[in-house]
């Protein structure tokens, strides 16, 4: 059985398209928006998927992808690969959108957006009125 983790944050192509790329993560996005079936083994072979990552990415054993599903996005992936993806895929993905959207919400609002790093290696976003 293939499974699905969901990515609440991710809400356009546009934004986890630029995402990936600041990750470094190498993607196959289906000619003129076409869905990509993922090759995998027997878990996700057949799978269709927006955008498509290599098997070998991040450490994967199988291709994985994300499929849209309007303002929704869901990880497709193998069991075999699910922890992994989840620490080092989801976790930063996650981490940069968020990042992403305060810095636009900070340009369009007037505020400046500082990261304060604490002694014990928390980091911290805080936005400011200029």
């Amino acid at each position: 059985m293939s499974r699905y983790v969901s990515v609440p944050l991710v809400a356009t192509r546009a934004e986890l398209l630029e995402a990936l790329a600041a990750l470094d993560v190498p993607v196959d996005a289906g000619p003129g928006g076409r869905q990509l079936m993922l090759e995998g083994s027997l878990e996700c072979a057949g799978e269709p998927v927006d955008l498509r990552i290599s098997e070998g990415s991040l450490g994967s054993v199988e291709d994985y992808g994300f499929r849209i599903e309007g303002e929704q996005t869901v990880l497709v992936c193998g069991d075999v690969d699910r922890g992994r993806l989840e620490r080092e895929l989801l976790a930063p993905l996650t981490t940069h959108l968020t990042r992403r959207r305060l810095e636009i919400h900070a340009a369009e609002n007037d505020m400046d957006l500082h990261e304060v790093v604490e002694a014990d290696g928390t980091r911290r976003l805080v936005l400011r009125r200029r």
